[in-house]
């Protein structure tokens, strides 16, 4: 409602229900950008909203426009600058610190909650595979929380690979162990088994289930991440899991966030268990 207050008389009225009522902050007291989706109703306005959306919060020095869905190897949206400013940024959350340069790697602040969650899942000493890591969040988060015997943390992307050694150094982590590896090579020359598997990559995760399946320790636990429809959220995901494991028990279910109209981001929890 505040950025709406502030674009009265500059949107018209008609279109100010269109203004978000919210946006991204990624960054700190340091630094921070934000990233914002406008509709094309309001493109004529898109530099003044942007500049409100500063005015808003004294940290933020660049302002972006989120265009369109992830594309391409690495899943990056597509961003419009807006107001020019550093995109590279140092984010807090729950303790710890994460380098990142959202132009370059996927990272969202609203997945922190599932985050904290999952490090309370993970127990002291688990060995753990971190599948499209990113910069790697979810391995800091619990290796912050947890004294796990490692966390093997698996990207592709060049910078997400850099950006996650940065974040293991930053943080002082010596049970993180960034690895820049296709999955598909790596699940398939891994010759150890985890306590626990991360497939945190909401679409394409499912093409990897097979091989994420065959890390896992019997009597472990998957954590896989979908998409589904707000009428049935987790059923494809549950199916997915049961056509290639059939001694596999989901133990929970959460829904992460929204993902898209009517389409939620999900995860199940699954315990291995191999017949």
């Amino acid at each position: 409602m505040a950025l709406r207050n502030m674009l009265k008389g500059i949107v018209p009225e008609d279109l100010l229900a269109a203004v978000p009522s919210s946006f991204d902050i990624i960054g700190s007291r340091q630094g921070a950008l934000a990233i914002v989706e406008l509709p094309d109703e309001l493109e004529p306005y898109k530099l003044e909203i942007a500049d409100a959306v500063r005015r808003l919060n004294k940290n933020i020095k660049a302002v972006l426009r989120r265009r369109g869905a992830r594309s391409g190897p690495y899943r990056l949206y597509n961003y419009e600058v807006l107001i020019e400013g550093p995109t590279e940024v140092v984010h807090r959350e729950h303790g710890y610190l994460i380098k990142v340069d959202p132009t370059k790697v996927y990272f969202s602040p609203r997945d922190q909650s599932d985050r904290a969650e999952l490090a309370d899942m993970a127990q002291d000493g688990e060995r753990i595979l971190y599948l499209f890591a990113g910069v790697g969040p979810y391995a800091v988060a619990i290796a912050k929380r947890r004294r796990v015997r490692w966390i093997y943390a698996v990207e592709l992307n060049p910078w997400g690979f850099k950006y996650m050694v940065d974040n293991v150094k930053m943080n002082k982590l010596t049970s993180v162990v960034p690895v820049k590896a296709d999955v598909a090579d790596f699940c398939s020359a891994f010759a150890a088994r985890a306590d626990r598997v991360l497939m945190t990559l909401p679409l394409g995760a499912k093409d990897y289930l097979d091989l994420a399946l065959r890390c896992v320790e019997d009597g472990g636990y998957l954590h896989f991440y979908h998409t589904g429809p707000e009428e049935d959220p987790f059923g494809e995901a549950e199916e997915l899991v049961r056509s290639l494991c059939g001694g596999c028990a989901v133990v929970s279910r959460k829904i992460v966030r929204d993902y898209a109209p009517h389409v939620y981001k999900i995860r199940i929890d699954v315990r291995v268990r191999r017949t």
